[in-house]
């Protein structure tokens, strides 16, 4: 299973590469250009607010760089029911951040919260679970300048063994009822404003 992630990582981070790079050849005169002009269109990142493991937990915040107008690396942190808790990731653009494009879809990986347990009235089971997510996601955005929308995404987590012996334990401990069914995916959505 490591093995995996760590390939799926490895391929998440190519892919990521690939689609930043913002050049293209001219075929008639045998040089490189750069396609988007920076000084006028070069967005260097967001922040925002939002609920989901893209915004550090159940409510929370997130900080966005933009190194290149196709890549955006993060960092995310909120409140997940008792504590705080963190994200860090990267995403790659199928399209350049700029006011050109007002849906922007992504593929990122990201490492931090993905699983959490609770029980009413029981603090032994308060736990945060932290591991690898995968996912997609969508940025659209408003306004003539299109520097302020929303951001929805779909995550897989890859969730430790931990969590799924903490979840059994729940299961099997006689003085806990109802312990809700795993779902194997995630959905955040927030609001962003780029600067």
């Amino acid at each position: 299973m490591k093995s995996r992630l760590i390939l799926f990582t490895a391929a998440m981070f190519s892919i990521v590469v690939a689609i930043s790079q913002p050049l293209a050849a001219d075929s008639t005169k045998q040089t490189v250009k750069p396609i988007h002009n920076w000084s006028q269109e070069h967005r260097w990142g967001d922040a925002g607010a939002g609920l989901g493991i893209d915004y550090g937990g159940l409510i929370g915040a997130k900080v966005t760089f933009y190194p290149m107008n196709y890549m955006g690396i993060f960092v995310a942190g909120g409140w997940e029911y008792f504590a705080f808790a963190w994200n860090v990731g990267v995403f790659g653009r199928f399209v350049p951040a700029n006011k050109g494009h007002a849906a922007r879809p992504y593929l990122k990986v990201m490492y931090g919260v993905n699983g959490v347990t609770k029980v009413a009235g029981m603090t032994s089971y308060d736990k945060i679970f932290y591991g690898w997510t995968v996912g997609a996601g969508l940025e659209t955005r408003f306004g003539k300048k299109r520097k302020s929308g929303i951001n929805l995404d779909l995550n897989v987590p890859f969730r430790t063994p931990d969590f799924f012996n903490q979840v059994n334990a729940m299961k099997s401990d006689p003085d806990v009822n109802n312990v809700s069914s795993i779902i194997p995916i995630t959905i955040s959505v927030g609001y962003n404003v780029e600067f």
